[in-house]
This record gives structure tokens, sequence and C-alpha cells, in this order.
């Protein structure tokens, strides 16, 4: 007697991954569409979506960094460091303009966590790359004070480009130091 045994596709992981790259292309096009949109609310809410996408990956990548710690301390300060952008993330998506300033203060603070927790991780390293850690906790820090004390601004635009900034250091900074030889 022959019995039919279900059989795990080949791609097991990665089938639904034409469906999902499909999308998240179509969504990064809606967005660049209505980032120049000649309608500046449409425009600014399209920049903070951006932003909530970038923060949310921001914060995937460090809490990948989580599996690859050694140690049980710089295992918890990436998760601190990786937080705040979710809550970030959070943050803007529940209030786009930030117009209540004590959740602009929320954010600044969890910012500087994330930019302490970051240095933390490189003063307690010996790896080649912690250098690079020092910059990016930095900027973060500094990027934590402009939003906690120089809010609220009159637009949210310089919000968006100072946080822009420091995604745009992150990512530099994360691949810089991990690709340096140990």
């Amino acid at each position: 007697m022959t019995m039919f045994v279900a059989r795990r596709p080949r791609w097991e992981g990665f089938a639904n991954l034409p469906w999902k790259l499909g999308l998240s292309i179509g969504a990064g096009l809606v967005l660049s569409f209505l980032q120049f949109s000649p309608r500046p609310f449409v425009a600014t809410i399209a920049a903070i979506l951006w932003l909530v996408a970038l923060m949310g990956t921001a914060a995937m990548i460090q809490f990948r960094l989580v599996a690859l710690a050694r140690k049980r301390a710089e295992r918890a300060a990436w998760r601190i460091a990786a937080a705040p952008y979710l809550v970030g993330a959070a943050i803007l998506i529940a209030d786009p303009l930030l117009g209540n300033g004590r959740l602009a203060l929320a954010l600044g603070v969890g910012f500087g966590l994330a930019g302490l927790a970051r240095l933390s991780v490189a003063l307690a390293s010996d790896r080649a790359g912690r250098g690079w850690l020092y910059v990016s906790g930095s900027t973060t820090i500094a990027v934590a004070l402009a939003i906690a004390f120089g809010w609220p601004f009159t637009e949210v635009t310089p919000l968006i480009k100072v946080m822009a900034l420091d995604l745009l250091v992150l990512g530099v900074t994360l691949v810089l130091a991990h690709t340096d030889p140990d």
C-alpha cells in the first residue's frame, strides 16, 4: 500500500518572495510619486511614511545584531538600541506631524537611549570597527538632543531631515563597523 506524503516545496522560506518583493517595490514607487506631489501635506505624509519604513528596517537590522553578539551585555545593548526605532516608527504612525510635544520628547529620549547603547557596545568591544559605532552613537545622541530640545519646530521638515541623517549615518556606520577585519 502506497501512502501519499506531502512534500515541502524546495524554496520553503522563499515561496512568497516574488509577492513580497513586488508589493515592496510597488509601495516604494507609490511613496516616491507622492513625495513629489505639488501638495505639501501629501509630500510630508509620504516622507513620514518613508521614515517609518526606514526606522523599521533599522530596528530589524539591530535586532539581527543581537543574534550575532558574543556577550550578554552586548545583546542587551543592541536590544536597547533597536527598540526606540520601533517605538519611533509607532509614534510617527500615531501622530505623523508630531503635534504633541510629549511624543516628540519621547522620540528624543528614545534616540538618546539608542545612541548611548551603541556607545556602550563600542566601549565594551575590542573589534577593529568599533570607531564607527562611536560615530553612529554620537550622531544619534546629537539627533536626540535636536529633537528633544528643538521641538516644536514650525514645520515637520527639519525633523524629517534630522532623522534621515541619523538613519543614513546608522546604515553606513553599521556596514563599515562589520566589514572591518577582526
